[in-house]
């Protein structure tokens, strides 16, 4: 998973902060035959991935994610009433989808990473938003303070 991270996306978009080396899966495979995958990505190179969903799959000129996938993976595939986020949130394929009255969030969908990590995809204003937070820390963002840190940014856009 991580050489095809590599391949596929790190090299292609130009991730700064990337290091290969970093990255291991874990789990009890007594719990679950599933590892997880836990990828340690900077906030610029998450920006990227952020552009690169927002540009539909393409970077520069060179269509990295096929149209049709894109398309795909921004799709209802579990409805916001199965989620159990409140029917804030329907889920495509690893993309939380906004289910919410804002013009502004029409289509708008984001990746929710441990400990507080999100990139956020805002078409209706041509907006991408990366957000980390450093867990070394002892720190966490929570969805629902991240959701009001949304509302804040797409208001000063909107002024």
């Amino acid at each position: 998973v991580f050489e095809a991270m590599d391949e596929d996306l790190a090299k292609p978009l130009g991730f700064q902060d990337w290091d290969l080396s970093r990255h291991r899966y874990t789990g009890n495979v007594s719990r679950s035959m599933h590892p997880a995958y836990h990828f340690h990505l900077s906030t610029r190179d998450m920006a990227r991935i952020g552009y690169l969903m927002l540009r539909k799959g393409k970077w520069e000129d060179k269509q990295i994610i096929a149209k049709d996938w894109h398309r795909k993976m921004i799709a209802v595939s579990t409805k916001p009433e199965e989620t159990g986020k409140k029917k804030k949130f329907g889920y495509g394929y690893m993309w939380w989808l906004y289910n919410d009255q804002d013009p502004a969030l029409k289509g708008a969908y984001a990746a929710h990473g441990a400990m507080g990590q999100y990139i956020t995809i805002i078409p209706e204003l041509d907006m991408v938003i990366a957000h980390k937070t450093d867990a070394i820390y002892g720190r966490k963002t929570k969805s629902s303070r991240y959701q009001r840190f949304v509302r804040k940014v797409i208001a000063t856009k909107e002024q």
